[in-house]
């Protein structure tokens, strides 16, 4: 399969390459964090994350995505790719990618790969926009919350930051 559309962002993020893989793929702290994420679930009879395991989310604007992860490489990467039919998207793969660049320091890449349905991809430019909007909105939560966590942490010990 082909895939004609990639998008990446990164973030780099004070945290160290376990924690962060771990805390960004719980399913609990995905929803603390992800403000897109309205449900996130296993299928089938799925009960941790591991390659072939299958997933659904579903985003606040209420689309269902179920997804098989392709693979889940602790703590490097973990890709994804839907399984359901989309309105907007004919196929779809999503890859995280985790890189240590210090102790605790990491950078966070979201990729999108992915086709359009018609008609979508007469307007692509738009779809583009929207989904790199979406990614970087997703790395604004996660890079807030872990900021917000930081600073909870911090006055608990009588510290400022």
């Amino acid at each position: 399969m082909k895939l004609k559309n990639t998008i990446s962002e990164k973030i780099t993020l004070n945290k160290n390459i376990e924690w962060l893989f771990e805390f960004t793929q719980d399913f609990t702290n995905r929803k603390k964090w992800d403000k897109q994420t309205l449900e996130i679930g296993f299928l089938d009879d799925y009960t941790g994350l591991k390659k072939g395991a299958k997933v659904y989310t579903k985003s606040i604007e209420g689309i269902r995505m179920d997804t098989e992860y392709l693979t889940f490489d602790t703590p490097n990467e973990i890709s994804i790719q839907m399984l359901n039919k989309s309105n907007v998207f004919k196929d779809f793969i999503g890859i995280w990618n985790y890189i240590s660049i210090e102790n605790d320091k990491t950078i966070l890449k979201i990729t999108y790969k992915f086709n359009l349905r018609f008609p979508y991809n007469i307007i692509s430019k738009i779809v583009f926009q929207k989904t790199q909007k979406n990614i970087l909105k997703k790395l604004d939560f996660l890079e807030n919350y872990l900021l917000k966590m930081n600073n909870e942490e911090l006055s608990k010990v009588g510290c400022k930051k």
